[in-house]
């Protein structure tokens, strides 16, 4: 069953009647939530309170869609996504099949998550970024514009691994950040505080110790920089330039400011 809303208040009497007619404790969609034109919901989605969704968005059967989370405009989420409270999701984005978005997951336009990859939350991912299937992302992960990350990826934050001895020292997240346009091929692993350059390419099942300059290709366990990026596979100038003006190294400054400020407290 497809439902086809052009206001919120058609749409609301329909999902009454449907949750009366099944004598449901609680309701499966709140109602205090702001829908847009055309959008469809499948059967069994759960969707929270203040929950903003833009025109045209499809939510496919048994999504989960958490408190004050926003989804743009054109996007796509798909069978068994999990979507905590206050996620930002773009315009024209994709969420694929059961993939986890926990809290304040912030994903930009027209980009993938893909399917049973999972953002662990407190994470800020840019435009016209492809996340493939089975990846997993550590809290307060940066990843910019333009990034391509194959299936196997895993993030770091934890240098200590302090589980069960956080007597010993405060766990504040020490996440990894990848720049504009890197490509990372499958099973790569990146360690805590780590930073990839700006169009770097990883090669597949490397570890990332150390940082990785600018341009660079690099591999191995653990990874060591090869050579440079030929010029033919560099990006255009001008999409960097987008992405300057759209965001700011003190925009990002102050994402990570409140990511770690959570964890100070």
């Amino acid at each position: 069953m497809t439902l086809h809303m052009q206001n919120s208040k058609n749409f609301y009497e329909t999902k009454c009647r449907q949750i009366s007619r099944t004598k449901r404790h609680e309701k499966l969609i709140s109602e205090n939530i702001r829908l847009g034109k055309n959008v469809k919901i499948r059967e069994n989605a759960i969707i929270r309170d203040n929950v903003v969704i833009g025109d045209d968005v499809t939510i496919f059967p048994n999504v989960y869609i958490g408190e004050n989370t926003h989804i743009g405009e054109g996007s796509t989420i798909q069978y068994g996504a999990f979507i905590e409270h206050d996620c930002n999701i773009g315009k024209h984005t994709r969420i694929g099949t059961n993939a986890v978005l926990r809290r304040e997951t912030n994903i930009g336009d027209n980009s993938i998550f893909g399917s049973l990859s999972a953002s662990e939350g407190k994470n800020w991912i840019g435009n016209n970024v492809l996340i493939h299937s089975q990846c997993h992302l550590t809290s307060g992960l940066i990843i910019e514009d333009w990034v391509f990350v194959a299936p196997e990826f895993v993030g770091a934050n934890d240098p200590d691994m302090l589980h069960g001895r956080r007597h010993l020292k405060k766990f504040v997240p020490k996440a990894p950040r990848i720049k504009f346009g890197t490509g990372i091929a499958v099973n790569v692993t990146v360690l805590p505080g780590v930073v990839i350059g700006r169009e770097c390419i990883i090669g597949a099942h490397s570890i990332v110790t150390k940082d990785v300059p600018d341009f660079s290709i690099a591999y191995g366990v653990p990874a060591k920089v090869a050579k440079t990026v030929d010029e033919k596979w560099k990006l255009p100038e001008e999409l960097y330039q987008e992405f300057r003006r759209r965001v700011t190294e003190e925009d990002l400054a102050k994402f990570l400011d409140k990511v770690l400020s959570d964890y100070r407290q």
